[in-house]
């Protein structure tokens, strides 16, 4: 079933489409609006009251500028519990059992964990974390080892006062040994917590740039539409006051057409994506507008697919073709003007033509920058369907035919 208009006011029926669709309005960055907002991340905290702190470097900041935990706890906890783990393996032969090995494990892994967690917090005051470069693990290991170095020391104190000395070792063994293996543990450790450190800011700086990127392009947006409006008042009011000396009724009736084509402008001026169904009546009232005007110079038709009725797209994205199709056909086609408007759904596109009576110049590809309505409308396409759509502009058999195809869902919401 099609959806036909022809010079006559539009009204889609509720078993045409009974669900009117949803205006997409998928989740992004918030504005940054909120006092409350932190500093570190640049998001919106949705409540003042929530004190939970933004993580940068992993390092837990508060926004009165404090720390808490240097890093995930839970990666931490995880890591003791395998550093246990594996100690316990690895001392059960030493000492001919497991009770023994589990304990001398279970005294002196956390000990290895709070010197790993104090080292983090010196890589964090001598910005290690900010990117591993050969001077930062040079560093990093020269003070693992000494790390390592205190941490054997405890160790010895700690097997020497508890009686669990390994008696078939030497005076140097006793120290060589826990070194070596505590320098590998915070070695890795450290070099593990950095490298997820690393990740997680390029990760944030993205994040940032994104949303930098994002609100540049909402701007350049709301610019581009603010060019629009005052280039479609112009044509319209200088339409309407050539109209006032010799047919002040049509006139009027314009004027009439022009609140309502105005009052939907205003109703979607935050530049969320609408409708199809919406966009369509938006370019009927301005089809009627320009009836209004030229009478029985002028007939349109509108032909729409039901089935893409819900489908959201940008405000205004077919009215600079439609605009163009009665400017340049008046110049150049026949009496009456017949603009024709279809919109289907074909290979997963959504296909938008107007098509009207006349012919392009020779070389109009080459007569110089296209109009502010053309124009703005190719930037729009780039900002909204980057990659994702496809204008043209032909002729054939006296008529111009522009097509636009677009696929997918509009960005920037």
């Amino acid at each position: 079933m099609r959806l036909l208009v022809f010079g006559a006011e539009m009204r889609p029926t509720p078993h045409e489409f009974c669900e009117p669709g949803r205006i997409l309005d998928e989740p992004g960055w918030p504005a940054k609006t909120d006092p409350a907002a932190s500093r570190y991340t640049g998001m919106t905290r949705p409540d003042a009251s929530d004190a939970a702190p933004r993580c940068s470097g992993g390092l837990e900041v508060t926004t009165a500028g404090g720390w808490r935990y240097p890093g995930d706890r839970t990666a931490d906890l995880v890591a003791l519990g395998i550093l246990v783990i594996y100690g316990t393996t690895i001392r059960t032969p030493l000492y001919g059992g497991f009770d023994s090995a589990l304990v001398v494990s279970l005294l002196l892994e956390p000990v290895a964990c709070l010197i790993a967690i104090g080292l983090r917090l010196l890589f964090q005051r001598l910005h290690f974390d900010a990117g591993l470069t050969p001077g930062t693990i040079g560093l990093v290991a020269l003070l693992s080892m000494v790390g390592a170095l205190c941490q054997a020391a405890i160790a010895r104190f700690v097997l020497t006062a508890g009686g669990w000395a390994v008696s078939s070792w030497s005076v140097a063994q006793s120290w060589v040994l826990p070194f070596s293996y505590y320098t590998f543990v915070l070695l890795s450790w450290s070099l593990a917590h950095l490298w997820a450190a690393a990740r997680l800011d390029a990760a944030t700086d993205r994040q940032r740039a994104m949303v930098a990127e994002t609100e540049a392009l909402q701007s350049e947006l709301q610019h581009l539409r603010h060019q629009l409006d005052p280039h479609f008042l112009f044509n319209a009011l200088n339409g309407i006051n050539a109209e006032i000396p010799v047919h002040p009724g049509r006139a009027g009736e314009m004027v009439r057409e022009l609140a309502d084509f105005l009052r939907y402008s205003l109703d979607h001026r935050d530049l969320r994506p609408v409708t199809l169904a919406a966009e369509i009546e938006a370019i009927r009232a301005y089809l009627k507008l320009q009836k209004a005007r030229f009478g029985d110079d002028l007939d349109f038709l509108i032909t729409v697919e039901p089935d893409v009725l819900a489908r959201s797209t940008p405000g205004f994205l077919l009215q600079p073709l439609v605009e163009n199709a009665i400017k340049h056909g008046f110049k150049f086609g026949q009496r009456p003007l017949v603009v024709d408007v279809a919109i289907t759904f074909s290979d997963g596109c959504v296909v938008m033509r107007v098509v009207n009576c006349g012919r392009l110049l020779p070389d109009w590809r080459h007569s110089g920058a296209p109009g502010v309505g053309l124009a703005v409308l190719q930037r729009r396409l780039a900002l909204h369907y980057p990659g994702r759509h496809a204008f043209s502009l032909d002729a054939s058999d006296d008529r111009v035919i522009a097509e636009l195809k677009l696929t997918g869902a509009p960005c920037l919401t």
